[in-house]
């Protein structure tokens, strides 16, 4: 069967969305984190590295 993998966009916003949820959206310092959108492109790309790290090791 053939299935749609998600965007490495979809997969590292998702991620960060899920790493928000669960800090009470706050940081370490317990500053209120930013939305996807208002995060620059290079924490974004972090996300994104992130997220296909995790790809590459579940399809090994």
């Amino acid at each position: 069967m053939f299935r749609v993998r998600p965007s490495t966009d979809r997969l590292a916003q998702d991620a960060y969305e899920a790493y928000a949820k669960s800090t009470d959206n706050k940081n370490v310092r317990g500053d209120e984190l930013p939305a996807w959108g208002e995060l620059g492109t290079p924490v974004q790309n972090g996300w994104r590295l992130a997220a296909e790290a995790v790809r590459h090791r579940l399809e090994m």
